[in-house]
């Protein structure tokens, strides 16, 4: 290869730089050149001894990138020196693939962390200032409507508004009086094989066809076998009952851990205790046709109610309620984040956030020196490649 070919196939290779430095490599190399055939050394030697001109371009773009970086420390200027060296050789580019990885990671946890430190920070000054000037508001009740004829969608933007308050207020007001809600409730059960009686439970075997109760004291199960009552119990749960004169069969309703009773007319109930209260109990109650459910705790108050008659439900819930009559249905869902649970929630991403994008600093301040280090050590090595190539 001669002299022209060398330098016209090496400035090719060095297009993608600005013209100015590839002008000033170029003099660089007819200088070297011209030295060199002064001194008595054939074209042929000099290309011999300096190499192919497309891997010597690449370190040379190698240099003069990291020359720019050094002028403007940029991490996109870095960016394009790792590239350069990464196209030296194999290595390198299986080195730069997961280091791409790692950086993209490190740019989702940046944006993860931020996303978390300004929904915290609006989420605690929001309801800070809701709890110390009543701003904003939170008292506002979203609601919905389904209907296939009744209600229409004028209705809905006009008249549901004093409907939904209106419903929303009166479930705040039967919350404030649960022992009144818990007899009205518990009046479904009061069928002829059981009732509530205060805070007892009243049953009448001989109209029952199964009745199987777990006691603190052991199980028993009753049932009527041909007009027969048919009793098993295990340790003292017989002894837990009084036999009133009439015939029923009375217990105290904290002595109930679980009961299970079906009569001969098909009515079902079904009560479990799911808590350490006297009052905190589950109820599934099935009475000719219609079907309710409910959650007590441990002070009696609902901490869940539905109720099923037909096409027709009614259902509360700790943020909504839900009215279902026929093909018409009303959904009223109560406000949210304005309690000391929003708070907590608020203050934890808060905190997850400035702690994540802590990290994420921290990791790319030890990427940024290891990243330098990295440069550094290869374009010396590049340095001394040259530096022999040209001594050579």
């Amino acid at each position: 290869m001669t002299q022209d070919a060398f330098i016209q196939q090496l400035r090719h290779e060095l297009r993608s730089l600005p013209k100015q430095v590839v002008d000033e490599i170029v003099a660089d190399y007819r200088e070297y050149f011209g030295d060199a055939l002064a001194a008595g050394r054939s074209e042929a030697d000099v290309v011999a001894a300096l190499g192919d001109p497309v891997k010597l371009a690449r370190e040379l773009k190698a240099q003069a990138t990291f020359r720019q970086w050094e002028t403007r420390r940029s991490f996109g200027n870095l960016m394009r020196v790792v590239a350069s060296i990464a196209g030296l050789g194999l290595l390198q580019l299986l080195l730069l693939i997961p280091f791409m990885f790692y950086l993209l990671i490190l740019t989702i946890g940046y944006a993860v962390s931020g996303a978390l430190t300004v929904a915290g920070l609006v989420t605690v000054i929001a309801l800070g200032s809701h709890h110390m000037f009543g701003w904003p508001s939170f008292h506002s009740v979203p609601f919905s409507f389904e209907s296939s004829d009744r209600i229409t969608d004028q209705q809905a933007s006009g008249k549901g508004n004093d409907k939904a308050a209106k419903d929303d207020d009166d479930a705040d007001d039967d919350a404030d009086d649960s022992s009144a809600q818990g007899d009205a409730r518990l009046a479904t059960a009061n069928m002829k094989v059981f009732k509530v009686v205060g805070d007892r439970f009243l049953l009448r075997p001989d109209a029952a066809t199964r009745i199987s109760i777990v006691t603190r004291a052991g199980p028993i199960d009753v049932k009527n076998d041909e007009g027969k009552l048919k009793i098993n119990s295990v340790g003292g749960a017989r002894d837990l009952f009084t036999v009133e004169p009439d015939g029923t069969w009375s217990i105290a309703s904290a002595d109930i851990v679980a009961l299970d009773l079906k009569d001969d007319e098909g009515d079902h109930i079904a009560v479990a205790r799911i808590g350490t209260g006297a009052k905190s109990m589950a109820w599934d109650i099935r009475n000719h046709g219609d079907h309710v459910s409910f959650v007590q705790g441990e002070d009696g108050s609902d901490k869940s109610m539905a109720v099923h008659s037909g096409s027709d439900s009614v259902v509360f819930d700790r943020d909504h309620i839900s009215i279902k009559d026929g093909s018409d249905g009303l959904v009223i869902v109560g406000s949210h984040g304005s309690g000391i649970g929003a708070m907590i929630y608020g203050i934890a991403m808060l905190v997850a956030g400035i702690v994540g994008l802590w990290l994420c600093l921290w990791l790319t301040r030890i990427t940024w020196r290891a990243l330098v280090r990295y440069v550094q050590r290869q374009l010396d090595l590049i340095t001394a490649r040259l530096d022999e190539g040209q001594s050579a």
